[in-house]
């Protein structure tokens, strides 16, 4: 079939022509172009059956596709005030989280923990905020068992170091120096909670980790 062209009657330059350009229809577009095309449709050749079938069932499809568009947004929504509330709940809990960073508290350290692969020697470095080595723990031959970080706070010539943040690297070889994978974690108290671009931190010590670093929550001690 022909249709005939559609004509404005307000003039408008070039600029305004621009500026209200779209580049894609959305479901009252669609609505409306289907409308116009049968009102100007050529009475001498109008639209058969198949067309006005196949478009109305694009305008189906259309209309399918927002509702399951806005279904998912509202999903995710939810899904974000429950992850919310959860994560509220986890205020004053002592958790495990999956990070490598100690907390120093006018001398107390925060708890650390690391577990070989398989057996092996093992060497703990420990680094300040700026990456500069502190300490370094030889730690001799460790299993497969669960074994916590033993620093006292202290640098290796004994000097106290000042409250914050440091991180931990556990080094360990096998029998032929060949490096062993590590997993380590820390354990601490959660003591608030902060949304940043829809993603939820969790104040852990002096760290902040999201829910999906949490391995466990621990039960009080």
């Amino acid at each position: 079939m022909s249709l005939l062209p559609i004509l404005s009657t307000t003039p408008m330059d070039a600029t305004t022509q621009v500026k209200q350009r779209k580049t894609s229809l959305n479901q009252e577009d669609f609505l409306n172009l289907f409308v116009t095309q049968l009102k100007n449709q050529n009475p001498f050749d109008p639209l058969d059956h198949y067309q006005m079938a196949s478009q109305i069932a694009q305008f189906n499809s259309l209309d399918s596709l927002n509702r399951i568009h806005r279904s998912l947004e509202n999903l995710s929504e939810y899904q974000a005030s429950m992850n919310g509330l959860h994560a509220a709940g986890l205020i004053g809990k002592k958790v495990e989280a999956q990070r490598p960073v100690l907390s120093l508290n006018q001398g107390k350290v925060s708890e650390g923990y690391y577990q070989l692969s398989k057996p092996g020697q093992v060497k703990i470095a420990i680094y300040d905020g700026q990456g500069q080595l502190v300490r370094t723990l030889e730690e001799g031959m460790k299993d497969t068992s669960r074994q916590k970080v033993l620093w006292d706070g202290k640098s290796d010539a004994g000097l106290k170091q000042k409250d914050g943040r440091y991180f931990f690297q556990v080094i360990a070889t096998d029998e032929k120096g060949q490096p062993i994978p590590v997993e380590f974690s820390i354990v601490d108290t959660i003591t608030g909670i902060h949304f940043d671009q829809g993603i939820i931190y969790l104040d852990l010590g002096a760290e902040r980790v999201t829910l999906q670093d949490v391995k466990a929550i621990l039960s009080p001690t």
